[in-house]
């Protein structure tokens, strides 16, 4: 339980199921005043035990005008937030690319990333008035490598893993952190869209390891992505920005880790890069490109 000197005020977006639903249930149980927001209000409020442990809003984040009036009810309570969680997201169309409702696919991208760019955006003012000042976005699946059959996805994930970088560079100087979290397949509702298009749209090697990790044999436990964003609102991720930390294979939580922020930073390890051929060490491309 935190002590009410260390109580952060926190948005999480998001947040009526899945990871988003976890971290409200967990920060509020740390002692944080959480402010929570989703699309399905009935849904989120079974969450926040109808307000009981998280104040609740129904918010579109890819709505310009639904994210700004939830900025105004969160001053309303108090013109300062410590942290933005932005957990909203979706799979969008699955299949092969050609095959996908145009409309579904332009969706996904507005969810998945112009809604973490609208959060940032009007979020900041309340922000910069915070102690700890930290963002926190979800990378995912296709975000540093293909996710064929599913392209809306994958595009709008490394879209916000770029995203992310860009505000860390244009922000620290302002004293804010701006991190992402590739949680690893953790067994959430999401994936459940994968079971409904089936092995021929979503492939049947995902296909069937989607399965697995929801019968519980295999995925990461909703412990692991969750104890990543407790890390990075902690006082020990002071200085970390602009990195993707994959909560599940990652050493965060090593002190050789958290003794070398400040390198880490300065690196682009845990970042989204080009490899370049002098990158290459001894493969023979080197010496064949140079």
């Amino acid at each position: 339980m935190t002590g009410a000197t260390d109580a952060l005020r926190i948005l999480v977006a998001g947040a009526s199921a899945g990871i988003g639903a976890a971290l409200v249930q967990t920060l509020a149980a740390d002692g944080h005043r959480i402010f929570a927001c989703a699309r399905r209000l009935d849904v989120l409020r079974r969450v926040t035990g109808d307000d009981a442990i998280a104040k609740s809003r129904r918010c579109d984040i890819g709505d310009e005008r639904d994210v700004a009036a939830l900025f105004d009810w969160i001053a309303a309570d108090g013109p300062v937030l410590d942290a933005l969680i932005v957990c909203a997201g979706a799979f969008g169309p699955i299949g092969p690319f050609e095959g996908t409702d145009s409309a579904e696919w332009l969706a996904t991208l507005r969810a998945n990333v112009f809604g973490v760019y609208l959060v940032a955006k009007h979020g900041l003012p309340l922000l910069e008035r915070g102690r700890r000042r930290r963002i926190i976005t979800f990378s995912g699946g296709g975000a540093f490598g293909t996710f064929p059959s599913y392209s809306a996805y994958a595009t709008s994930k490394a879209a916000v893993v770029r995203l992310t970088e860009c505000l860390a560079d244009e922000l620290r100087p302002r004293g804010v952190a701006v991190n992402a979290v590739a949680p690893g397949m953790v067994a959430t509702e999401i994936h459940e869209a994968t079971l409904r298009a089936g092995p021929e749209r979503a492939g049947a090697a995902h296909f069937e390891r989607t399965r697995a990790a929801l019968a519980g044999a295999r995925g990461v436990p909703m412990s692991v992505p969750v104890e990543c964003v407790r890390f990075l609102l902690s006082p020990a991720a002071d200085g970390l920005t602009g990195k993707t930390i994959a909560a599940n294979f990652d050493p965060w939580r090593d002190q050789k880790f958290q003794a070398h922020l400040a390198e880490i930073v300065e690196s682009d390890v845990y970042t989204l890069r080009r490899i370049n051929p002098a990158q290459l060490g001894e493969h023979p491309l080197r010496r064949l490109l140079s």
